[in-house]
């Protein structure tokens, strides 16, 4: 036996001399330097439009504009809050990536030590069991079934069987069996390191709310485009004054980019993260939290997920009365000499220790078929042993119980229970698995195990069925105990039940199964990865939570991959979210999380989108014919920190009533920014024609009036976010009419303090024009209010679905 640092392990294949021999002969261990690996990348449209602010600001502060380019200034600072909210949440995600950051066991100086993927140098003697990922390439030097996962270097699903001699590659993981291999080559050295630049390529897909922005922003930049042509070439035509033309293409064109959505989309995850990572959920993919909220289905393995992985023995029922203690000696003995020490068998041996003898061969476990064997080096017989599940081993014709084992094995898997067979034969174990375990076995025990539920487990499953959030159960037990489980988890009795060994092959039949069902048993691997491919392919948004190495197929086939703190690593490896602590009540929590930001985003799209509108209709009404344009860009920036840029972090932060719009944003947005915006644009150009030509002020008490408008309409605006059609029941939160107060107050101070009111080119106006300038502005909330009420309009906002109520914390 090999000393570890918790206990003791079998030898699996190689010795305590051969391992001190091969340590020997490693030498000083190489210095090594740990490496994050998570990283933050900015979008390439935030970059684009902070690229079209800053081509701007240098334009502007070339011809001498300083006061306009403040609005440059304020792009930059935007950038750099996102910047560095970004790397505060990277800091945080980095210490927690260290918790689920891949680790080998590596024997040195005849102990197993557990190191970092980082500190594995060349030389090492690394052991490999189930569900480890492979950190460095080696050679394997043992090998008891040992079969290694190498789809994400292969592309080939299949796994690869290795023996003594054969290589093994960073990337690939273990799917069963156990072993040893002594590394040849680690990080930048290895397989895996030479093909870097093709994976550092690899970019998680987008999340439906950030193709749905990305639809929204590429709408604006058609809208842009053109746009731009005609206010440019109206300008060239008019032969206007370069600094004059610089002042209005830069008031009408920098309005149209909604700069600041894709900047506070990932100020927002960057939060969401830091939020749930103080809950003990690690987001590995930043934009995950806000994929949660479009979780329609969530699929859910049973062992390790809904139950916390621990076993424990309830008891034997040997084939005869008199066979305990020959059950007690021969369950002893598989469970100190199988090659895979899973947690069935240390629950055995705890209870059942025996010594080692000498195997000739064996067949490990898989959830694929579902049984172990070995054949021991015994001079009597029977000399081999098989172990399994009863029923898989009674339908393949190998196995026939005795009616009292088959009455306990019936009351044992009503109770919940995991019950394992135990059988002998003279025969030799089969060449491979899949021609099912040897005939004419001769049951010796039933093997009685019982597992806990994870604490919460009930009472979250009803939480997400509250909301709308269909639930499968998919499991590779036997049906009884999937039953009795589901039914203590709150599943519904009458829900429907499917085995394994019934799914059909057809794609569209299955679709209409796992649609139709809810609980699934006795399941293999592929097929819960078949199950949950189609469910995707039925346009449910997905969730598969998992934690063993057998889940990994569907986790990587899921929409969003959630996995066990205390799962496999492979399983930790692939997935989007992991809970760090095992405690199911967080999943609630972080779907709550991730509907919160969604609605934050839908807030704040109608928001910027209603401040395109209005640029656009400016551009349209009043630069392209060639009438006094009434701004300047000041008046813009001011207008827009005040509108737009302190209520936006305010809204992307603060909790929202607001539906969901899932799969029509753009629409729904429309809805509620083209009356706003066209109100906005039509009263700003009534306020500053009447005030300018009506009543005999200055262009500048025009553009004063014309601002003053612009921004009462936007404090308005902001108020009436989360209204729209269906929706006037909602009422105005008191922080939003106090965020409005304050900003009103402060634009009225600007206006009151004469240098203020001077730096950003305004006047002073009379009582009349004051009257002119709240009455225009009152006859655009009027307009808008008319708008909303137009039929097309209601149909933009309107949805086949109900929308999702907001998750309760």
């Amino acid at each position: 036996m090999l000393e570890t640092e918790t206990g003791t392990m079998p030898e699996q294949g190689l010795s305590a001399a051969e391992a001190e021999r091969r340590l020997r002969d490693l030498g000083p261990a190489e210095p090594h330097t740990s490496r994050s690996t998570s990283s933050i990348v900015a979008g390439n449209v935030f970059t684009l439009f902070n690229a079209i602010i800053g081509v701007f600001f240098i334009l502007i502060l070339s011809l001498g504009l300083f006061a306009d380019a403040i609005f440059g200034l304020i792009a930059v600072v935007n950038s750099w809050i996102g910047i560095r909210q970004e790397m505060k949440a990277k800091e945080t995600l980095d210490r927690l990536a260290v918790l689920v950051a891949p680790r080998a066991g590596v024997i040195r100086e005849g102990t197993e030590v557990e190191l970092l993927a980082e500190e594995v140098v060349p030389g090492d003697l690394v052991r490999l069991v189930p569900g480890d990922q492979i950190v460095a390439d080696g050679r394997v030097v043992s090998s008891r079934g040992l079969t290694v996962d190498e789809s994400m270097l292969t592309g080939e699903s299949d796994g690869v069987s290795k023996t003594e001699g054969d290589d093994v590659f960073s990337g690939g993981f273990v799917l069963s069996g156990s072993g040893y291999c002594e590394v040849t080559a680690v990080r930048d050295d290895s397989y895996a390191g030479r093909i870097a630049g093709e994976a550092r390529a690899f970019r998680h897909d987008p999340s439906p709310l950030q193709h749905e922005v990305n639809r929204v922003i590429v709408a604006c930049t058609w809208v842009l485009v053109p746009l731009a042509v005609l206010q440019i070439g109206s300008l060239i035509v008019r032969r206007v004054d370069l600094v004059e033309a610089a002042q209005t293409a830069t008031a009408g064109l920098i309005t149209l980019i909604p700069e600041g959505l894709v900047l506070l989309m990932s100020v927002t995850f960057a939060v969401a993260a830091v939020k749930l990572a103080r809950r003990d959920t690690l987001v590995q993919q930043m934009s995950a939290t806000e994929s949660l909220a479009s979780v329609d289905t969530i699929c859910i393995d049973k062992t390790g997920t809904l139950t916390d992985g621990n076993l424990s023995l309830v008891g034997i029922e040997p084939a005869y009365v008199t066979d305990t203690k020959l059950a007690g000696r021969e369950l002893g003995a598989f469970a100190s000499n199988a090659g895979e020490q899973n947690r069935t068998l240390e629950a055995i041996a705890e209870e059942f220790p025996g010594s080692a003898e000498r195997v000739v061969d064996e067949i490990v476990f898989s959830s694929e078929w579902k049984w172990s064997g070995l054949t021991f080096d015994r001079e009597e017989a029977p000399r081999t042993l098989v172990l399994g599940a009863p029923d898989v081993m009674i339908e393949s014709g190998s196995l026939v119980l005795p009616e009292t084992m088959a009455a306990r094995l019936e009351s044992e898997t009503a109770l919940g229970h995991r019950v394992i067979a135990l059988a002998r034969t003279d025969q030799a174990l089969p060449a491979g698995p899949e021609e099912g375990p040897p005939a004419g076995l001769e049951p010796v025990a039933l093997v009685v195990l019982s597992e806990n539920l994870r604490p919460g487990v009930a009472e979250a499953l009803e939480l997400m069925r509250s909301e709308n959030v269909d639930l499968k159960l998919i499991s590779g037990d036997a049906k009884a105990t999937v039953v009795s489980v589901a039914t203590a988890v709150g599943i519904p009795e009458d829900a429907g039940v499917v085995v394994g060994t019934d799914l059909p092959d057809d794609p569209d039949r299955l679709a209409e199964i796992v649609r139709g069902n809810t609980i699934f048993c006795r399941i293999k691997p592929e097929q819960k990865k078949q199950l949950v491919a189609a469910l995707s392919e039925a346009g449910c948004y997905t969730a598969m939570i998992g934690d063993g190495v057998n889940d990994v197929p569907a986790l990587k086939s899921s929409d969003m991959a959630v996995a066990m703190g205390s799962g496999s690593q492979v399983s930790k490896s692939v997935a989007d979210v992991v809970l760090l602590k095992d405690e199911f009540s967080r999943l609630p929590e972080a779907v709550a999380e991730g509907r919160r930001i969604a609605r934050n985003i839908h807030r704040l799209g109608r928001l910027y989108l209603t401040k395109t509108v209005y640029a656009a209709a400016l551009i349209l009404l009043v630069s392209v014919p060639g009438f006094a344009f009434p701004f300047l860009p000041r008046h813009l920036t001011l207008a827009a920190l005040l509108t737009i840029g302190i209520p936006s972090f305010v809204l992307a932060l603060a909790p929202s009533d607001g539906p969901l719009y899932r799969g029509r944003l753009l629409r729904a947005l429309g809805a509620f920014a083209l009356p706003a915006g066209l109100a906005t644009a039509l009263a700003s150009i009534l306020s500053f024609f009447l005030v300018d030509g009506v009543s005999g002020g200055t262009l500048e008490d025009g553009r004063t009036a014309a601002t003053t408008t612009l921004i009462v309409l936007g404090l308005s605006f902001v108020l009436l976010l989360e209204r729209g059609p269906g929706r006037d029941h909602i009422a105005i939160q008191s922080y939003m009419l106090a965020m409005v107060s304050g900003l009103g107050a402060l634009f009225a101070g600007i206006l009151a303090v004469t240098p203020l009111r001077e730096f950003f080119g305004m006047s002073m106006l009379s009582a009349d024009q004051w009257f002119i300038t709240m009455l225009s502005a009152a006859l655009g909330l009027v307009a808008a209010s008319l708008m909303w009420r137009l039929q097309f309009i209601q149909d933009w906002e309107a949805t086949d679905e109900e929308d999702v109520p907001p998750l309760e914390r």
